[in-house]
């Protein structure tokens, strides 16, 4: 049982709570209130695993709100988790994809604190009098990085002692599955078919709603989310408790009080008419459910009078609202409720590979975009690493070819006679600058970033072309492409010739669409 974590308990259930997706840190509506209530439905579920001697707490991933979380985050996530520590209760989790970071997790700091135990392929044990559980988790993955993962870690013949008690496998997972979630595009059967262990539960994250089904033998389950996330997460949050008996494996779920969120809705009449006047009288009536809420007021109906909606919010806030929100969805016509309307999701990956494809890269560009998607490149890395491939491919690359391009090779021909010439002069001047590799991998990030929301700008051609990029090689004419040239006095007749030469080439060159000057 060398490096396997053993926590012994007196008691002959084992009872475990399972939590998950507190996503701390989150100021939901830019609101400072709201990120403290995060924190407190988080404080809140620890209390209760202290105050009903729980044995364990195992937490399925989106501790934080996302990678970066604030000093003061992690102060009061450590003074919510100091109190769980000095009453024995081991605080077992994995990371979900709001908090992933490339390298060393929040979830190793706080383990190096002793305020935590991060789970993978060697097991975690909560054992007693009558049963052992063995705790597994795999961090979030999506579908290529699942492809890649190695399971070969997972020993179904590890020996773990518990003689003579009944074992348990327990798997915890952060991600969005089938069967439990119909129309997911991965599965359960995905993970644990992977792996040679028979699991009697697998406790999930990053869906926001309590579900729980039995499938293949094993519970599988989600708590939720302990705070509303959205104003679509009506149901009240709660966490889930697993008691393991001996015999069998029990699920009940306990809620916690949280913030109420309250809609108004407004209707306007088959006219279209809504008088300000009816809005606050409707405000009105909500105004016992108002104080101290979030609250949504959603307009909906025929759109034909314009209503100031910064006055209804400041109304509302007036009334004690902690947050308030106007949601105007009218519709400039009749609203034709049985018409169906089709909403079209495009896979980021295909968004990303199309607009790389409007770009009209040359292949250093795609040299760029490759680091840029390499996951083992970390950010603060990508420049240094992109001017050292840059440099090596520059190095090794035959010019030649590569700027026949017509108008471009046509100009750097009428002026310089032989081929040998061409590729000196071509190659002389493709020398790496740091701001024109900062550029190009600002333009690239950029639409990686907008895919993921769903909507990528298309930059106009003078931005993601040789006009931004060679901005600077611009301005700085060639004094003259002959190495045995003497200088010479300026003039009239000699600007005038040097106005009309080509100008010298910088990698810019290579990044800018086809045939564009």
């Amino acid at each position: 049982m060398e490096n396997i974590t053993v926590y012994t308990v007196e008691s002959s259930d084992v009872r475990i709570l399972h939590t998950g997706d507190t996503h701390l840190g989150s100021r939901q509506y830019h609101s400072d209130v709201r990120r403290q209530d995060f924190f407190n439905s988080f404080a809140q579920v620890i209390q209760d695993a202290i105050e009903n001697k729980m044995d364990a707490v195992v937490h399925s991933g989106d501790l934080f709100d996302n990678r970066n979380p604030t000093i003061e985050d992690l102060i009061e996530t450590i003074a919510i988790l100091t109190p769980l520590k000095n009453a024995g209760i081991p605080f077992l989790g994995i990371v979900g994809n709001h908090e992933g970071k490339q390298n060393t997790q929040w979830l190793d700091i706080f383990e190096k604190m002793g305020l935590a135990k991060r789970l993978g392929s060697t097991p975690v044990i909560v054992e007693g009098s009558r049963s052992q559980i063995r705790f597994y988790g795999i961090d979030n993955l999506s579908g290529p990085r699942l492809a890649a993962f190695d399971f070969s870690g997972f020993d179904a013949d590890l020996k773990c002692g518990g003689d003579g008690k009944k074992i348990y496998n327990v798997l915890t997972l952060h991600q969005l599955l089938e069967p439990i979630l119909p129309g997911q595009p991965l599965s359960s059967d995905d993970f644990t078919s992977s792996i040679p262990i028979q699991f009697d539960a697998v406790l999930l994250g990053d869906n926001h709603k309590y579900e729980c089904i039995k499938h293949n033998g094993a519970w599988l389950t989600y708590p939720g989310s302990t705070e509303r996330c959205s104003a679509a997460e009506a149901e009240p949050r709660a966490y889930n408790i697993l008691t393991f008996d001996g015999t069998e494996v029990s699920i009940t779920r306990r809620t916690i009080p949280t913030r109420e969120f309250v809609t108004i809705p407004i209707v306007s009449d088959e006219n279209g008419e809504i008088q300000i006047d009816d809005i606050y009288l409707k405000i009105d009536s909500y105004s016992e459910k108002i104080n101290g809420a979030v609250v949504f007021v959603e307009l909906s109906g025929i759109k034909k009078t314009l209503i100031p909606i910064s006055e209804i919010e400041e109304y509302v806030k007036n009334k004690g609202a902690v947050v308030a929100r106007v949601g105007d969805k009218r519709d400039l016509e009749k609203d034709d409720s049985d018409k169906t309307k089709q909403i079209v999701f495009r896979d980021p990956d295909e968004v990303v590979t199309q607009e790389l494809r409007r770009l009209n890269l040359t292949e250093a560009g795609f040299l760029l975009d490759s680091v840029i998607r390499d996951m083992d490149t970390s950010k603060t890395n990508v420049t240094d690493v992109s001017e050292t491939r840059l440099k090596e491919f520059l190095a090794n690359h035959e010019f030649k070819d590569e700027f026949k391009r017509d108008s471009i090779y046509n100009d750097i021909e009428d002026s310089i006679e032989d081929e040998d010439n061409i590729e000196d002069a071509a190659e002389g001047s493709a020398e790496i600058d740091s701001e024109v590799v900062a550029e190009t991998i600002a333009v690239i990030e950029q639409i990686h970033h907008a895919s993921e929301m769903q909507e990528v700008p298309l930059p106009p051609k003078e931005e993601a072309g040789e006009s931004d990029l060679n901005e600077e090689t611009d301005e700085i004419e060639a004094e003259d492409v002959s190495p045995m040239a003497e200088p010479t006095a300026k003039t009239p007749a000699k600007k005038e010739k040097e106005q009309n030469r080509p100008r010298q080439y910088t990698l810019g060159d290579m990044f800018g669409s086809e045939g564009e000057e």
